[in-house]
């Protein structure tokens, strides 16, 4: 049996007038990563380190949601909100609650490979899958880190992300794109 690899990134979006919401959101992805790395700097026509939505130019994102499009991979995003008094891991945690089972139950993904922030982080992400597995909420699902500069694949779902935020801030028009996105909500009002 083959490993089905799901690729995740964060966003908290809590600008331009819209509900504050924290993001997780991940691809499936078997493709390799020097393709991945290829196809998605292509757009930018410069040399960076890391593809990052924020800091790139209007057409940049345009080509590039055209590349993710190109892609025809999976994409599923579980939104936390309303962020009121709700601490960012609090908010990360209830996301991959609702996250993980769905990759294991419904894609059959075998491994999530997040994007590695600060190590004290990871060690509380890695906690709170251990805690999820210890509830039977998954079973198998193995969850690592990487760096996002060491793997093109993370930048997917950063253009995904990054895209929803400008779409929910009545900017640019990624319809197609965020049409083909399976939303997950999670409801924090009562936490």
């Amino acid at each position: 049996m083959s490993e089905i690899i799901a690729w995740g990134d964060e966003s908290v979006q809590r600008q331009g007038g819209i509900a504050p919401t924290y993001y997780v959101g991940v691809c499936i992805c078997g493709l390799e990563e020097n393709e991945v790395r290829q196809r998605l700097l292509a757009p930018v026509r410069k040399r960076i380190p890391k593809l990052h939505w924020r800091d790139m130019t209007s057409s940049e994102k345009q080509r590039s949601i055209s590349v993710v499009e190109s892609l025809s991979l999976p994409h599923i995003v579980a939104a936390a909100a309303p962020l009121d008094n709700i601490k960012p891991d609090r908010a990360r945690h209830k996301c991959l609650e609702r996250l993980l089972p769905e990759l294991e139950r419904r894609y059959g993904v075998t491994r999530l490979v997040l994007e590695s922030r600060e190590a004290s982080q990871d060690e509380r992400d890695l906690a709170c899958v251990r805690g999820l597995r210890s509830r039977n909420f998954i079973h198998r699902l193995r969850v690592d880190f990487t760096s996002g500069a060491s793997d093109a694949r993370l930048w997917i779902p950063d253009q995904v992300l990054g895209a929803i935020g400008d779409a929910a801030r009545g900017g640019e028009d990624h319809s197609g794109l965020i049409a083909s996105v399976r939303r997950l909500d999670v409801d924090l009002s009562g936490q």
